[in-house]
């Protein structure tokens, strides 16, 4: 798999390269996730997830804001949005950071609200938005997707706020 990863790597220099970190016991090691964060431009983690990297490179922040601050600069990464659940996601972008509050929902069913955030996340990026309107689109369609049954409900665009910031 690294062969190919460094293969697409070397075919496509310019591509947004994003790594949605994702964690899963048993299913990582630390030199791999390391490597993913040294070759990512753009970084997407939750706050747990935030703690076992600090762990694996050796660091220990307070803040969520210098963590980003710090491992963006370290790794040059483009942009870093860290995840927090109820509490909403706290996005670095070009030297600004903003956390952005959750959507309150009902939530019926949590498959596909992640991939569903880091699409909306990954939208706003390419779009050029700042960060405080990716963190609210990412949170309303994270929210939105985990408010209904299924991995990919059905939704459509009237039914996010799009005027929100």
């Amino acid at each position: 798999m690294r062969a190919l990863l460094h293969e697409l790597l070397g075919r496509y220099p310019d591509a947004r390269r994003f790594y949605d970190i994702n964690l899963r016991k048993n299913s990582y090691t630390a030199p791999l996730v390391i490597e993913l964060l040294q070759l990512a431009g753009v970084v997407k983690l939750n706050d747990e997830e935030l703690a076992r990297v600090q762990q694996m490179v050796g660091t220990s922040y307070v803040s969520i804001e210098d963590f980003c601050r710090d491992y963006a600069a370290r790794f040059a990464w483009e942009a870093v949005c860290v995840t927090q659940g109820d509490r909403g996601c706290a996005i670095f972008k070009g030297g600004e950071y903003v956390e952005v509050s959750a959507v309150p929902i009902r939530v019926v069913d949590t498959v596909g609200a992640g991939d569903a955030f880091a699409a909306a996340f990954l939208h706003g990026l390419n779009a050029g938005w700042p960060p405080a309107k990716i963190g609210a689109f990412a949170n309303r369609l994270g929210a939105l997707v985990a408010s209904r049954a299924g991995g990919v409900p059905e939704w459509s665009w009237s039914e996010l706020d799009l005027s929100a910031p």
